[in-house]
């Protein structure tokens, strides 16, 4: 007893002087970075949202320092982009913030990222007690590359009631009726998109025949371009969007028109919006800054704040400290049951994905 008691109290002391000295060390570390990275430029690859592109504004304000250089792409065209690029020796990336199933399907098994916990500097971000459901916050198994800091139930699928007079949708079932055939309109289903992020859901829940009946004898439409999609249903040329950006949608209701259209009352599936490091990243220092500051209380508060002006729903961090918007509550899942969502963000939604892209190719390779 006599000795465990000394032991005890030995390492409380030496808890109690490496804890200043531990500040210390990570303290120092980001003056050195910052200092470091003063003069850098920043090569940022952005889901083409506005509010990813105002928080990056607000990273440019925060450090006037470092030179943020934005490009806003769909993660589908981004994603082909950066594995040709990264293949012919070309690395001019240094980090990329978007909807991680492209991320994940497409770059990360092909070792297009560095493990972002190697960037990790504040201890705010190192501590997984800071975050809701740490064993869920990477994309992948294969490591700690893409790190999800907003998960959030989803539903990007919409209805124009105008379109089909006296028809009411009440589940995904419907979308099955004669009466829509021709009148549905989504995305390329070759690739992960927000419309594969459905399909793969109704795929998932509905099983492989029912996915064979709406891509087969429904007839869809497939539209490559988010604001041509949102324009097909507004215009009233198609009855159903799947996928899309639902932000277009937001606007309209905010600007007062659209009434006429209402999400589609099938079961959301959860989305992960995620950043990750590119591989051999030309401005380290600069790239550090970056992650820390929007994995911090502070970045995390400001994408919160930033995402509501201008979206409907996924205002949500995984921060725990980080509130929801108070109207956007409904968008954040039950935390303790996330795994009960289809989660095509993840490793997760890759075989319903694949099963939709093969069905796709199928049908429309007999046509």
């Amino acid at each position: 007893m006599r000795y465990r008691s000394v032991a005890a109290s030995f390492g409380l002391a030496f808890a109690i002087a490496a804890a200043p000295a531990a500040a210390q060390d990570w303290q120092k570390e980001w003056a050195d970075t910052l200092a470091r990275a003063k003069g850098q430029p920043l090569n940022l690859a952005v889901h083409s949202y506005e509010a990813h592109e105002a928080v990056a504004r607000e990273f440019q304000k925060k450090f006037p320092d470092i030179k943020v250089n934005v490009t806003a792409s769909t993660p589908s065209t981004f994603a082909p982009r950066v594995v040709t690029e990264q293949r012919n020796g070309v690395f001019a990336w240094d980090s990329w913030w978007a909807s991680t199933a492209n991320m994940n399907n497409i770059v990360l098994p092909l070792n297009g990222f560095d493990k972002i916990t190697d960037y990790f500097i504040l201890p705010e971000v190192k501590d997984p007690e800071n975050w809701r459901r740490p064993d869920m916050m990477y994309t992948s198994d294969k490591g700690p590359f893409i790190f999800m800091a907003s998960q959030y139930a989803e539903g990007t699928a919409f209805f124009n009631k105008g379109v089909v007079k006296n028809f009411e949708m009440k589940s995904e079932d419907d979308l099955l009726n004669p009466k829509l055939k021709g009148l549905i309109a989504t995305e390329d289903a070759t690739r992960p998109n927000a419309g594969t992020y459905v399909l793969s859901s109704l795929a998932k829940a509905k099983g492989e025949g029912y996915m064979r009946k709406l891509l087969g004898d429904m007839n869809p439409t497939y539209i490559a371009n988010q604001r041509q999609l949102a324009d097909t249903l507004m215009r009233g040329d198609a009855a159903v969007m799947i996928g899309g950006s639902p932000e277009f949608i937001a606007q309209c209701w905010k600007a007062g028109g659209c009434k006429d259209i209402v999400r589609l009352p099938i079961k959301p599936y959860l989305l992960g919006r995620g950043v990750a490091v590119m591989k051999n990243a030309p401005n380290k220092d600069a790239t550090k800054i970056w992650i820390n500051w929007l994995l911090s209380k502070e970045g995390q508060q400001t994408y919160v704040q930033l995402w509501a002006k201008t979206n409907e729903t996924g205002a949500v961090s995984m921060r725990k400290d980080v509130e929801p918007d108070p109207h956007h509550r409904d968008s954040a899942p039950d935390y303790a049951n996330m795994q009960d969502l289809f989660r095509p963000s993840t490793d997760a939604g890759t075989e319903s994905m694949n099963l939709v892209a093969r069905i796709y190719k199928e049908i429309n390779d007999k046509k």
